[in-house]
């Protein structure tokens, strides 16, 4: 047996199907044939990735693009951004976008696309779920060339039931060529030396606005809630639920000042219960339920208000409103529409392939790409409203260099340089109704924020309605930039010896980001009816529940570094088993920050003993002129960041790189990741036609960097502050006391690490089945695949008070100074863990047949269960908050945000053999040659997440999520207005945690139908010059097919249908090819 040879350009075609008897690996390929004939909806990379048994995604995306471009494809019940992408050998991978790529190759570009899902060789690592590899065409010894365009118009396709018409033009158009480099006599005469592949391409989409969102309406603007009576909402048996009109807050929750106001307004306040943790408006049997008396007093007492009117609305409350930050209603309550959205994006490929020898070969790459995407609300954020949007500026680049040297017949030598950058530059704009992002006139800046920084474009703070009404105005972190480079050095040498196949290789790379940190120096200020049991009442009185502020937008200059090496040995034991025989090991020591410009919390070094003193306006004391204050609390420091020169800071249990026994990557580096993987395949007959194959494989995930990232505005180097309980026209004041310290020391809030067992991700991965040969053409797959993955991310807040304390929270009372704070001085310290648990089990079946010479077809099924307790995304990303903090990840153990119990898929492409043999040119060229393809998806609904609104939706923990109690059974009517029957819900007690699971609901499935038609029409049949026109199309029998649920109790909107997927959708396209 030899290795081979290194003298001839590869070029792939559709191979027959065969039983795999070389190896148990579970993988998937995608030939050159489906990734151009197969209706892919937008030319989608990642649509292809999605075509694999055990794959379950919940794309959307219109067009092919790679960071900002919809990601969401999981494999195996692994968390998406655990997916790799890999390019000619190189990554192609955006770290910390998601699991996406930072290039997204034209379709035409590609010759072959391979999904590897579990237990493969170990020269594939640095993740743990779905590893893509793209393979670029090269050039031949002929020359050939095609072009295309693709079209899209909104003229043509079905209405959407959920929104408005939208325009919606979509353009891709292109061209390649490719063939030998050749000059006659002078050089590569015989054309088998030097060959070029070349490809170009545009994809242009202007997409409308999509916004359905409840927003403030009519007489609200001034303070009159007279359509908020308790009579508009009934409970299950007909009778007004309590307090769902607007009500007094309780006094001790105003100021003197605010307090007076209600007075004069003629409102009354109620007396509060006093309880062994301070004064509270909880349920009192012995008061009457004062807004509805018909009712038993459960819920807390609170008097009406006078009129259902506030009695006063803040001048920066109005101020805001007057310059458009919320869109007024098109629907009832409802806005419906936004701003278009256009994508723009240029792409250039060249591949060159030479020869030296017979022996010695090398082939290249350089991909450039400018992508421009507009998104009509801020990205990356709580934004759901159209009055801000984004323009996002994407270039990047990849280059690929890899050599082939062929030693002897049984040794190869492959080695590689890899190159993959990107930029990402975000700035928002005013979108539809705002006057500007600049504060507006009548806003009283003096005092409106914490810190003197700069406050990039003086913008308009983040207002977030976090109560029934969720509209959320967010401009977010932008303007915003990072730079992105990562370098790949690999060697790979292929020995045949006997019956063994081995392989062994080793690969370093160095991945660079420069990258503003995240955060609102703007400042951000939630509203969520603490005060008057509406979010947007609480607004107009200037009264939040909680702020949060960054004092410095600097940046910070990341790396990582990793190596890798192993050893591989597939042997042949005899004609009727394989082994696959593999180790590898990762060394992927943690991201770092060049200049040790990071902080991180450390218990260790907490010193419990400079505990913080808190004045009477519950900031921490910086000497005795403070009210309460004797001194200056212990444990103060100051910022070796020149911006923040003379500041205080509580840095009691700080930590910074290189002091104090601080890693520069802030937490211990594991090297001991070793990874064995074990494959079979074993002949049961000895023909070939039907083989056992299975293995099991250990595979360790590279940490993207995000917890570094996250991390960066921490203190010394930068502030985050968060409080609760101020006010939005001075954030410094507590709404309580309406007093605050002149140059009050605010307790931080920390991003961080934890470090006590901060281990790297790992996934055991497991697969047995059995490949039969139905025919000569035709394999059915039957296998079972699962894994258990350990050391998980999430994250979790540790700064916790007391829980019996949690009504008093709710009620309004300072978080700083709640007892039971095990680290007093702090608001909330958030730190990164690995040490959640998921698991996957699936039944996989996968059909694959080549029907005589007409009919390519593949169907495939899924039966499986995803278990994973993450909350960020749908279930696809780490950096999630654990709901409970107190009970942590098992609170939340449940299926995963992607977990769909069925997935059934059926792709084709049938060449229509209709008068396609005609003996007359003229009849094959004018009614032979027609073609359909199509892909047919019928899936099963993903999870959903059922939360509460108001005070109880978090329990007033900085990073906490509620649910509701379960009191009934769960049933499914299935209708726009009531997908699940939600009287079978009600909110915990106060300061309680709901006992309803995570993920315990499920959402619609789908039955989508993509077809297309084409019809090719032959120049010449000796060259395959053709022109071929398409007819395609998107959900082909416009089934409407439900998206998104509102899931949180005490929306206006909880259980309805928000959206759906996209109606039917006509593309017509030319290619032609010479």
């Amino acid at each position: 047996m030899q290795v081979g040879g290194a003298s001839e350009t590869v070029t792939v075609e559709a191979a027959p199907i065969r039983v795999q008897t070389d190896t148990g690996e579970v993988s998937n390929v995608i030939t050159d044939l489906q990734v151009s004939q197969l209706a892919v909806n937008g030319r989608s990379i990642y649509q292809l990735a999605a075509l694999a048994p055990g794959a379950s995604s919940q794309i959307t995306g219109f067009v092919n693009t790679p960071v900002g471009g919809n990601a969401s494809v999981e494999f195996n019940g692994m968390r998406q951004n655990h997916n790799i992408y890999l390019l000619d050998g190189g990554e192609d991978d955006d770290r910390g976008g998601a699991g996406g790529m930072s290039i997204a190759p034209s379709t035409d570009a590609i010759a072959e696309f391979r999904q590897l899902t579990s237990n493969y060789s170990a020269d594939y690592g640095l993740s743990s779920a779905g590893t893509m590899t793209m393979v670029l065409k090269s050039g031949t010894s002929t020359l050939h060339a095609s072009a295309w365009e693709f079209n899209r118009n909104d003229a043509f396709d079905a209405k959407n039931p959920f929104t408005p018409a939208q325009e919606l033009r979509l353009n891709v158009f292109g061209f390649n060529v490719a063939g030998p480099v050749t000059f006659g006599k002078l050089y590569n005469p015989d054309k088998k030396k030097t060959f070029f592949f070349y490809n170009m391409e545009w994809r242009k989409l202007i997409q409308g606005g999509s916004t359905n969102q409840a927003v403030p309406f009519g007489a609200t603007y001034g303070g009159d809630f007279t359509g908020f009576l308790p009579a508009d909402k009934l409970d299950k048996n007909k009778i007004a639920i309590p307090n769902s009109g607007l009500h007094v807050p309780c006094a001790f929750q105003l100021s003197p000042a605010q307090q007076s106001l209600f007075t004069s307004a003629g409102d009354v306040f109620s007396t509060p219960v006093n309880t062994a943790s301070g004064p509270s408006c909880s349920a009192d049997s012995s008061q009457p339920n004062n807004v509805n008396p018909l009712v038993a007093t459960t819920q807390p007492i609170f008097q009406p208000l006078n009129g259902n009117k506030v009695p006063f609305v803040d001048a920066n409350a109005a101020a805001l409103l007057a310059a458009g930050i919320f869109p007024k209603p098109t629907v009832g309550n409802q806005f419906r529409g936004g701003n278009n959205s256009p994508t723009n994006l240029k792409e250039e490929i060249v591949r060159i392939d030479h020869n030296f020898t017979p022996k010695f070969s090398v082939f290249g790459h350089f991909v450039a790409e400018q992508v421009t995407q507009t998104f009509g609300t801020s990205q990356w954020s709580g934004d759901n409203l159209p009055t801000v949007g984004d323009t996002f500026g994407n270039p990047s680049r990849s280059g690929v260099i890899h050599t082939t040297y062929a030693i002897s017949p049984t040794l190869l030598n492959e080695a590689a340089f890899n190159y993959n950058g990107n930029v990402i530059n975000i700035v928002p704009f005013a979108g539809s109704g705002l006057t500007g992002l600049a504060l507006p006139a009548g806003y009283v800046s003096t005092n409106s924020r914490l810190f003197s920084g700069p406050n990039n474009l003086s913008r308009i703070p983040n207002i977030d309605l976090g109560g029934s009404t969720g509209a959320k105005f967010e401009i977010s972190s932008w303007p915003w930039h990072n730079k992105a480079d990562d370098y790949q050095i690999r060697d790979d040498i292929s020995l045949t010896k006997g019956a063994h196949q081995f392989k062994f290789g080793a690969s370093w790379a160095i991945y660079k980001k420069v990258q503003d940190l995240f955060g609102q120096t703007q400042g951000a200020f939630n509203f969520d009816g603490t005060y008057t049991g509406n979010d947007f009442a609480d607004l107009l009185l200037g009264d939040a529940q909680s702020y949060g502020e960054l004092a410095v937008q600097d940046h910070g200059y990341w790396n990582n570094v990793s190596w890798a090496a192993y050893v591989q040995d597939n042997w042949r034991v005899n004609r009727r088993l394989t082994l696959n025989l593999g180790l590898r090991w990762d060394g992927v020591p943690h991201t770092y920050e060049a200049n040790n410009r990071m902080g991180n919390f450390y218990p260790s070094l907490y010193n419990p003993a400079n505990a913080a003193t808190f004045d009477s306006n519950n900031t921490i004391c910086s000497g005795p002129s403070d009210p309460g204050c004797t001194a200056a609390s212990p444990g103060l420091g100051t910022s070796p960041n020149s911006i923040l020169a003379g500041r205080q800071l509580y840095l009691n249990g700080i930590g910074i790189p290189g002091q104090n026994g601080v890693p520069k990557g802030l937490v211990n580096n594991h090297w001991a990741a070793f990874g064995p993987r074990l494959g079979f395949a074993y002949d049961l007959t000895g023909s070939g036609k039907t083989v056992v194959r299975g293995g099991f494989g250990i595979m360790y995930e590279r940490i993207q960097g995000n917890d570094m990232y996250n991390a960066g505005p921490n203190i010394p180097f930068s502030l985050n502050v968060g409080l609760n309980s101020v006010t939005l026209d001075n954030p410094s004041i507590a709404v309580a006391t309406g007093t605050a310290a002149p140059q009050p020391i605010n307790p931080a809030s920390i991003t961080g690490l934890a470090v006590n067992g901060y281990k790297l991700p790992v996934s055991y991965q497991y697969s047995v089945g059995v490949q039969h040969a139905l025919s000569t053409r035709t394999v059915l797959s039957v296998s079972y695949v699962g894994n258990q993955s350990r050391h998980q991310n999430d994250y979790r807040e540790i700064n916790l008070p007391n829980e019996s304390y949690l009504p008093q929270l709710i009620a309004g009372a300072n978080y700083n100074t709640a007892p039971g704070l095990p680290y007093a001085g702090f608001h909330s310290i958030d730190l990164a863990n690995n040490e959640a648990n998921a698991h996957y089990n699936g039944l996989q079946v996968d059909l694959n047949s080549q029907v005589g010479h007409d009919l390519n077809l593949r169907a495939f099924y899924t039966l499986s269960r995803a278990i994973d307790p993450t909350t960020a995304g749908s279930g696809g990303g780490d950096l999630g908050n654990v709901s409970n903090p107190y009970a942590g990840w098992v609170y939340d153990v449940g299926p995963s945000g992607y977990d769909r119990t069925h997935v059934a898929a059926v792709d084709f492409i049938y060449d229509i053999p209709l008068l396609r043999h005609s003996q007359s040119r003229l009849v094959r060229s004018s009614f032979g040659g027609w073609q359909v393809s199509g892909i047919v998806t019928i899936e099963s609904g993903l999870p959903l997440n059922i939360g509460l609104t108001g005070g109880q939706g978090n329990n007033h923990l900085p990073n906490g999520t509620n649910r509701p109690d379960l009191t009934g059974k769960v049933s499914y009517p299935k209708s726009v207005n009531q997908w699940f029957d939600t009287t079978a819900f009600a909110a915990p007690a106060q300061g309680a945690w709901g006992a309803l699971g995570h993920n315990a609901l499920r959402g619609p499935g789908r039955d989508n139908w993509n077809l297309s038609l084409f019809k090719s029409f032959t120049f010449s049949e000796s060259r395959g010059s053709r022109f071929e026109l398409r007819l395609e199309t998107f959900n082909t029998w416009n089934h409407t097919q439900f998206n998104a649920i509102s899931t949180n109790l005490g929306d206006s909107k909880f259980g309805q249908v928000t959206s759906d997927f996209d109606p039917r959708i006509l593309q017509l396209g030319g290619k032609i090819y010479f």
